[in-house]
């Protein structure tokens, strides 16, 4: 009787420690290299699966620079048709054809840019959607607001090719809608810089990873010197219709300091401080199929 006592004891000893094992490697998570293995081959996937798909975007804007005795600005309010563009490899294209301002029609509501996409050769709508884009950024608040203004700028950093130009570290899990979450730290080493930032500053920032498919949740970018600050945070949702994870807001942040970049260097070419900030909203998702594919 003794005996069966203690190989019950014993057993039930065990399993405790097997269940205690399996608890800490569960709260460990999962592994750095799975989840940037499974976030480039998601991107990879994801480019190839976007096509062309449509949105709208409201874009607002501010100035919040106040100097020489003037107030700041009014909000701009800018609504244009935009496109996500896959392009295979895990790359992908952004463009906006501006509709109003400060609601105010600017032309007929005709989405050109999805109709182009769909019609044209990929590299002829590539070239009229950038000379669109060009014509949009001329009504920004201001000029720099431009820098941040690709909601899909940050995931450069997590395409297959690119992952070994910065340093990654897990910053955490977390548990979202029942679904493993990882976080994901970053900061570029490699030059030249992936983004081409002014005084070669490096991107940093943060990346939210479905640990078990690789889509991106969220992305936030940060590049900046003692003399510019740049910043933006990209949230993704799934659209029940285009049944894919697109972009549902982006907010910008871009301070610059007195003298940023010298005298003519740069995008700004600034005197005195300038604060700018902006909010993107995505909505009315529509896919249609890339001419030639």
């Amino acid at each position: 009787m003794t005996s069966r006592v203690r190989f019950v004891s014993a057993y039930f000893v065990a399993a405790v420690t097997a269940c205690s094992v399996l608890a800490v490697q569960a709260q460990k998570g999962p592994a750095l290299p799975a989840v940037l293995s499974a976030a480039g081959d998601y991107l990879i996937e994801y480019s190839t699966a976007l096509g062309v798909v449509s949105a709208d975007e409201e874009f607002v804007q501010h100035d919040l620079t106040v100097g020489q005795g003037a107030l700041a600005p009014p909000a701009r309010r800018l609504n244009s048709d935009f496109v996500f563009v896959g392009l295979g490899r895990g790359l992908i294209a952004t463009y906006r054809d501006l509709r109003t301002k400060d609601g105010q029609p600017l032309r007929d509501h005709q989405n050109r840019l999805l109709e182009t996409f769909q019609k044209s050769p990929v590299t002829t709508a590539m070239k009229e959607g950038q000379q669109l884009t060009d014509a949009a950024a001329v009504e920004y608040v201001a000029s720099n607001m431009r820098m941040l203004d690709d909601p899909m700028l940050a995931l450069q950093f997590l395409r297959k090719e690119n992952q070994d130009r910065s340093t990654f570290k897990l910053d955490g899990v977390k548990t979202i809608d029942g679904t493993q979450v990882a976080i994901l730290k970053f900061t570029e080493t490699a030059t030249p810089r992936l983004l081409g930032a002014p005084e070669n500053a490096p991107g940093t920032g943060r990346f939210w990873v479905d640990a078990a498919t690789g889509a991106i949740r969220q992305a936030d970018l940060s590049i900046g010197t003692r003399n510019y600050l740049l910043r933006v945070s990209v949230t993704f949702a799934r659209d029940p219709t285009v049944k894919l994870w697109l972009p549902s807001e982006s907010y910008q942040q871009l301070d610059f300091s007195a003298g940023a970049f010298g005298n003519n260097n740069g995008p700004g070419n600034f005197s005195v401080h300038q604060s700018l900030e902006g909010r993107a909203r995505y909505s009315k998702f529509q896919q249609g199929n890339l001419s030639g594919r």
